[in-house]
């Protein structure tokens, strides 16, 4: 023990008497921490919006918006205005999409989002049932960096999950606004009964459907009958032929005759219609008799008036016997215009009839009144008879005319007929095979309509069960919870439904920032440089010690290794007060943070030491390899789970995984016995160290005399 100490004691002599070891040595103590302090702060907030909105992504919308219902709306313009209100990232707007896109290309923005020309009319396309989903296109450049493109990328889905709630929520809005004004209708009881009479209304059409289709299986079943009775008919058909001739004489002349009648029929008409006009003459006369000189019709009595109105009876009758007339009606409804201008006179007769009515009881009228009904009445009367004339006019110009070009034409068609018998005659035969299978289709016809009046019963049963169902509506308690719903208020139910769910965050062992949750890793990486800087220049190998005639291997393992110990210390003090009071760093655990980070120094510093002092050169490309391979290992920077195979098998043999974790637990918090596990497990490599450093250095020199003899051979390497 004692020479332990002398070789401590010596070191620390030379190293005072020399300036620039001194120099190297507070070199070695501080040039750790500084590693440590810089990379904590260069990731204190990566993350937050005042680093992100450095990131540029730039913002290009081609929409051209759409209409619904002749609402024109943007979109894509809506986006702009809503990403111009984040300042989570640096959006720039550019006029084009091409721009954009060759920001990307040059490396003057990380991403940028491209809004389709056809988004607003894509967005909307669910109306019309052929649906389109709308597209934001994102080019992102990964080669200007290895993680910007992963903040950048959230970009896109934060834009969609925005579009998608506002689209969300306005849909719903809009839905339950309706829906409000349906529960306000409904709650004037008028919802349900106007869906209960239109219900009833389509049960009674059905009814009417099947007594149409009954009707018609009754008509095939009577013409089933008929085609008894075809070969019959076919026998009489050759007798009738011989009296076709006949036939067509007799029709010669009823034609001369029905000629001789349209003229007559015609001359009638306009003659009926002329007087019909003079009876409303004779009306005005009648009133103005009444009326007496001055005007008054103040004492015309309820008989007069009836009388009054018996006349516009009699002449709307004898307008009704020319207008039904049958050669003059079937015209009329082959002419629309001139049937309606009928229908307007009648509709002038029965208003003259209303309006005569008020003529009634004059006598408990005031005299302005009767004025005002009498220059109804009068007004009436002169409409009459402008509507007569122009509906003779009409007659005289469209069916008078026509009348005469139909006689005309049966004067020539009766000229074709006689030819046409003889043609006929040659016919029958085939009329009758035509006729004989009719039967065949009539039976495809009848069980058709069958089928049809089944699926038609089965419909009415189906719709008065509905009706009974709508009659029990009103008192049923699932209807009464939707009006309830239907009642919120529609701005709370869209923003509910948009989003459904929050999601509330409770941090377990909450960490302040980035910076202080890289700090294990940088420490603890910080503490491992120093160990490899310090067994880079300060030499593992006792020479003479003045006083000391021999040194077993465990005195001179031990007497310089207390060197390498205390300025493992230092270095080790110095980067932990550093990041506590400098840095400040999130601790919970002060004390132990620092007690945890001593004994990694210990036990990294030992197993260097170590290293070097059994394999020399060799142990010092061991101790970088080890820090390299711990480095991406050992779940500083990524969850181990989402390293490569082989590194989640090593990560329990690296000191640096049990490290971390024991600053861990101090900077957020303790968790069991977490703490005291991790520094048990660094004890093991203190063992370790041990091992190889007191046994296996003992069988290694002559090993490290050899190649050190090689090396010196070479003039290159010390």
């Amino acid at each position: 023990m004692l020479n332990i100490l002398r070789i401590f004691i010596s070191d620390a002599k030379r190293l005072s008497t020399n300036v620039v070891a001194v120099v190297v040595i507070i070199g070695l103590s501080v040039i750790p921490s500084l590693y440590a302090w810089f990379n904590i702060l260069s990731n204190w907030d990566p993350y937050g919006s005042e680093s992100t909105g450095n990131l540029s992504v730039a913002v290009a919308t081609a929409d051209k918006g759409s209409d619904l219902d002749g609402i024109e709306f943007n979109v894509g313009d809506m986006i702009i205005k809503n990403l111009k209100e984040n300042d989570s990232i640096n959006w720039v707007f550019t006029d084009t999409t091409e721009e954009a896109v060759e920001g990307v290309k040059s490396g003057d923005y990380y991403a940028c989002l491209v809004i389709d020309e056809s988004f607003s009319a894509d967005l909307i396309s669910f109306i019309g049932g052929d649906v389109t989903h709308p597209k934001i296109a994102y080019y992102e450049n990964e080669k200007i960096n290895a993680i910007a493109p992963k903040i950048t990328s959230k970009v896109k889905t934060t834009v969609q999950e925005e579009v998608n709630s506002a689209f969300v929520s306005t849909l719903a809005s809009g839905i339950l606004e309706v829906s409000t004004y349906i529960s306000e209708v409904d709650a004037q009881g008028n919802l349900t009964g106007a869906a209960l009479t239109k219900l009833q209304q389509m049960d009674q059409d059905l009814t009417t459907s099947i007594t149409l289709l009954d009707s018609y299986i009754s008509i095939i079943d009577t013409t089933n009958s008929l085609m008894d009775a075809t070969a019959e008919v076919s026998n009489q058909l050759n007798t009738m032929m011989d009296s076709a001739q006949s036939i067509t004489n007799s029709a010669q002349s009823a034609t001369n005759s029905a000629q001789s009648t349209v003229s007559s029929t015609s001359d009638m008409v306009t003659a009926s219609l002329n007087q019909l006009q003079g009876s409303l003459d004779t009306l005005n006369s009648t009133l103005d008799t009444y009326a007496g000189s001055n005007g008054n019709v103040s004492d015309l009595t309820t008989a007069q008036a009836d009388s009054l109105k018996d006349l516009v009876t009699r002449i709307q009758s004898n307008f009704s016997d020319v207008r039904d007339n049958e050669a003059i009606n079937t015209y009329l409804t082959n002419h629309p215009e001139v049937s309606a201008q009928a229908d307007t006179v009648d509709a002038d007769f029965e208003q003259l009839k209303t309006d005569l009515d008020g003529l009634k009881d004059a006598s408990s009228k005031t005299a302005e009144d009767l004025d005002a009904i009498l220059e109804t009445v009068k007004s009436d009367i002169t409409k009459c008879k402008s509507e007569l004339e122009t509906l003779s006019n009409l007659y005289t110009e469209v069916i008078k005319p026509q009348l005469t070009n139909t006689m005309t034409s049966v004067q020539s068609s009766l000229i074709e007929v006689e030819s046409l018998v003889e043609y006929s005659g040659n016919s029958i035969q085939g009329v009758a095979a035509i006729l004989n299978s009719y039967p065949d289709m009539m039976a495809l016809g009848k069980d058709n309509l069958e089928k049809s009046k089944a699926q038609i019963e089965e419909m009415q049963t189906q719709l008065e069960k509905l009706i009974s169902d709508m009659e029990n509506l009103d008192s049923n308690d699932q209807y009464a919870m939707l009006m309830k719903l239907l009642e919120t208020d529609p701005e709370v139910i869209s923003d509910f439904i948009s989003s459904p769910v929050d999601v509330n965050t409770e941090a377990i062992y909450a960490v302040e920032n980035n910076g202080s949750a890289m700090a294990p890793f940088y420490v603890v990486l910080s503490i491992w440089v120093g160990a490899v800087i310090l067994i880079a220049i300060v030499h593992t190998k006792v020479k003479h010690i003045e006083g000391v005639k021999k040194l077993y291997t465990y005195q001179e393992f031990f007497g310089r290794y207390l060197f390498f110990f205390v300025v493992g210390q230092i270095q080790t003090l110095i980067t932990v007060l550093g990041a506590l009071l400098y840095v400040k760093i999130q601790c919970e655990h002060p004390l132990l943070f620092y007690l945890a980070m001593a004994l990694t120094s210990f036990s990294y510093t030992l197993l260097m030491y170590a290293l070097t002092y059994a394999f020399e050169a060799v142990g010092e490309g061991a101790a970088v390899v080890l820090m390299v391979i711990q480095v991406a290992g050992s779940g500083g920077t990524f969850p181990i789970e989402v390293l490569p195979r082989l590194y989640q098998i090593l990560y329990h043999y690296m000191p640096f995984a049990y490290s971390i974790d024991a600053a861990r637990q101090c900077v957020a918090g303790i968790y069991g016995n977490a703490y005291v596990y991790d520094l048990l497990a660094l004890c093991v490599y203190i063992g370790v160290a041990l091992f190889i450093g007191l046994v296996v250095s003992i069988p290694c020199k002559r090993l490290n005399r050899i190649i050190d003899e090689s090396k010196e051979r070479t003039d290159l390497m010390a």
